[in-house]
Protein backbone atom coordinates (compact mmCIF):
# COMPACT_ATOMS: atom_id res chain seq x y z
CA UNK A 1 0.00 0.00 0.00
CA UNK A 2 2.33 2.48 1.21
CA UNK A 3 4.76 1.92 -1.92
CA UNK A 4 1.74 3.67 -4.41
CA UNK A 5 1.50 6.58 -1.50
CA UNK A 6 2.73 9.68 -3.73
CA UNK A 7 2.51 12.92 -3.66
CA UNK A 8 -0.06 13.21 -6.39
CA UNK A 9 -2.22 10.73 -4.27
CA UNK A 10 -1.43 13.22 -1.22
CA UNK A 11 -2.46 16.50 -3.03
CA UNK A 12 -5.46 15.20 -4.60
CA UNK A 13 -6.53 14.12 -1.00
CA UNK A 14 -5.87 17.00 0.33
CA UNK A 15 -8.00 18.87 -2.47
CA UNK A 16 -10.68 16.51 -2.72
CA UNK A 17 -11.16 16.76 1.05
CA UNK A 18 -11.40 19.93 0.82
CA UNK A 19 -13.56 20.39 -2.03
CA UNK A 20 -16.22 18.09 0.24
CA UNK A 21 -15.55 20.54 2.85
CA UNK A 22 -16.63 24.12 0.04
CA UNK A 23 -19.52 21.56 -1.39
CA UNK A 24 -20.96 21.77 2.50
CA UNK A 25 -21.51 25.79 1.88
CA UNK A 26 -22.26 26.09 -1.64
CA UNK A 27 -25.87 25.80 -1.54
CA UNK A 28 -25.79 28.19 1.06
CA UNK A 29 -23.97 31.31 -1.01
CA UNK A 30 -25.32 29.90 -4.46
CA UNK A 31 -28.58 28.34 -4.41
CA UNK A 32 -29.96 26.98 -7.25
CA UNK A 33 -30.84 24.17 -9.51
CA UNK A 34 -28.00 23.04 -10.63
CA UNK A 35 -25.72 23.27 -6.92
CA UNK A 36 -28.66 21.64 -4.98
CA UNK A 37 -27.50 19.01 -7.05
CA UNK A 38 -23.35 19.19 -6.10
CA UNK A 39 -23.73 20.65 -2.56
CA UNK A 40 -26.32 19.29 0.77
CA UNK A 41 -29.55 21.26 0.61
CA UNK A 42 -29.97 20.39 4.19
CA UNK A 43 -28.27 18.87 7.09
CA UNK A 44 -29.64 15.49 6.76
CA UNK A 45 -27.82 12.12 6.51
CA UNK A 46 -28.72 11.28 2.61
CA UNK A 47 -27.55 15.17 1.60
CA UNK A 48 -24.08 14.82 3.33
CA UNK A 49 -23.53 11.67 0.99
CA UNK A 50 -22.85 14.59 -1.63
CA UNK A 51 -19.79 15.61 -0.11
CA UNK A 52 -18.39 12.08 0.08
CA UNK A 53 -19.51 11.20 -3.47
CA UNK A 54 -19.26 13.93 -5.82
CA UNK A 55 -15.46 15.28 -5.31
CA UNK A 56 -14.13 11.36 -4.24
CA UNK A 57 -15.93 10.18 -7.57
CA UNK A 58 -13.72 13.36 -9.48
CA UNK A 59 -10.53 12.33 -7.36
CA UNK A 60 -11.26 8.32 -8.22
CA UNK A 61 -11.40 9.56 -12.22
CA UNK A 62 -8.79 11.53 -12.38
CA UNK A 63 -5.98 9.11 -10.46
CA UNK A 64 -7.03 6.03 -12.45
CA UNK A 65 -6.87 7.81 -15.75
CA UNK A 66 -3.21 8.01 -15.64
CA UNK A 67 -3.77 4.07 -15.39
CA UNK A 68 -1.73 3.62 -11.68
CA UNK A 69 -4.68 2.91 -10.30
CA UNK A 70 -7.19 0.55 -11.11
CA UNK A 71 -10.53 1.73 -11.58
CA UNK A 72 -12.36 -1.46 -9.65
CA UNK A 73 -11.22 -0.52 -6.34
CA UNK A 74 -12.24 3.24 -6.51
CA UNK A 75 -15.27 2.53 -7.04
CA UNK A 76 -16.12 -0.10 -4.64
CA UNK A 77 -14.59 2.07 -2.06
CA UNK A 78 -17.13 5.29 -3.20
CA UNK A 79 -19.92 2.69 -2.63
CA UNK A 80 -18.59 1.91 1.24
CA UNK A 81 -17.54 5.38 1.83
CA UNK A 82 -21.11 6.37 1.39
CA UNK A 83 -22.30 3.86 2.95
CA UNK A 84 -20.20 4.31 6.13
CA UNK A 85 -21.33 8.07 5.77
CA UNK A 86 -24.59 7.13 6.22
CA UNK A 87 -23.99 4.41 8.71
CA UNK A 88 -21.22 6.47 11.11
CA UNK A 89 -23.64 9.92 10.99
CA UNK A 90 -26.89 7.51 11.93
CA UNK A 91 -25.01 6.09 15.43
CA UNK A 92 -23.38 9.40 15.42
CA UNK A 93 -27.05 11.55 15.33
CA UNK A 94 -28.56 8.42 17.83
CA UNK A 95 -26.18 8.49 20.27
CA UNK A 96 -23.94 11.41 20.69
CA UNK A 97 -26.62 14.41 20.79
CA UNK A 98 -25.10 17.49 20.93
CA UNK A 99 -21.39 16.35 20.48
CA UNK A 100 -22.66 15.28 16.95
CA UNK A 101 -20.74 17.95 15.42
CA UNK A 102 -17.49 17.43 16.38
CA UNK A 103 -18.04 13.73 15.39
CA UNK A 104 -19.59 14.36 11.93
CA UNK A 105 -16.41 16.27 11.58
CA UNK A 106 -14.32 13.82 12.38
CA UNK A 107 -16.14 10.92 10.85
CA UNK A 108 -15.53 12.39 7.34
CA UNK A 109 -12.16 13.23 7.72
CA UNK A 110 -11.87 9.63 8.92
CA UNK A 111 -13.53 8.66 5.62
CA UNK A 112 -11.76 10.66 3.46
CA UNK A 113 -8.46 9.30 4.60
CA UNK A 114 -9.87 5.88 4.11
CA UNK A 115 -11.01 6.15 0.60
CA UNK A 116 -7.37 7.32 -0.46
CA UNK A 117 -6.14 4.25 1.55
CA UNK A 118 -8.88 1.62 0.58
CA UNK A 119 -7.76 1.40 -3.16
CA UNK A 120 -4.24 0.28 -2.57
CA UNK A 121 -5.58 -3.05 -0.75
CA UNK A 122 -8.87 -3.36 -1.59
CA UNK A 123 -8.81 -7.15 -3.11
CA UNK A 124 -12.04 -6.32 -6.11
CA UNK A 125 -11.41 -8.21 -9.15
CA UNK A 126 -11.46 -6.52 -12.53
CA UNK A 127 -14.63 -8.36 -13.42
CA UNK A 128 -16.83 -6.23 -10.98
CA UNK A 129 -16.41 -3.17 -12.91
CA UNK A 130 -19.26 -3.39 -14.96
CA UNK A 131 -21.45 -4.03 -11.87
CA UNK A 132 -19.91 -1.27 -9.76
CA UNK A 133 -20.18 0.97 -12.35
CA UNK A 134 -23.77 0.36 -12.71
CA UNK A 135 -23.93 0.41 -8.61
CA UNK A 136 -22.05 4.28 -8.70
CA UNK A 137 -24.52 5.35 -11.43
CA UNK A 138 -27.57 4.24 -9.51
CA UNK A 139 -26.54 6.10 -6.64
CA UNK A 140 -25.98 9.10 -8.55
CA UNK A 141 -28.85 9.31 -10.20
CA UNK A 142 -30.38 8.34 -6.19
CA UNK A 143 -28.51 11.41 -5.17
CA UNK A 144 -30.19 13.69 -7.98
CA UNK A 145 -34.08 12.05 -7.54
CA UNK A 146 -33.98 12.32 -3.96
CA UNK A 147 -32.96 15.99 -4.13
CA UNK A 148 -35.51 16.61 -5.87
CA UNK A 149 -38.02 14.78 -3.78
CA UNK A 150 -36.94 13.37 -1.05
CA UNK A 151 -38.55 10.36 0.75
CA UNK A 152 -40.22 11.17 4.37
CA UNK A 153 -37.81 9.44 6.15
CA UNK A 154 -35.55 9.96 8.61
CA UNK A 155 -32.48 9.62 7.06
CA UNK A 156 -33.70 12.78 4.61
CA UNK A 157 -34.81 15.18 7.60
CA UNK A 158 -33.11 17.95 8.50
CA UNK A 159 -30.91 17.27 11.68
CA UNK A 160 -29.83 20.69 12.48
CA UNK A 161 -33.10 21.46 13.74
CA UNK A 162 -33.56 21.72 17.22
CA UNK A 163 -33.60 18.50 19.12
CA UNK A 164 -33.41 16.61 15.76
CA UNK A 165 -31.28 14.32 16.95
CA UNK A 166 -32.90 12.71 20.25
CA UNK A 167 -35.94 12.34 17.87
CA UNK A 168 -34.33 9.36 15.69
CA UNK A 169 -35.57 5.90 17.24
CA UNK A 170 -32.68 3.37 17.79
Amino acid sequence: MWDKLDKKLLICYALTTLAGIGLHFVFDLWPSLLTEFFAPVNESLWEHIKIVFWPYLLAGLYLTGAGKWQRTPWLAALLLLCGLLLAGGWYIHTHLGAAAFAADIALYLVLMGLGFSLPAVLPVEERWRSPLTVAVLILCGLIICWTIQPPNAVLFHDLSLADAFYELTC
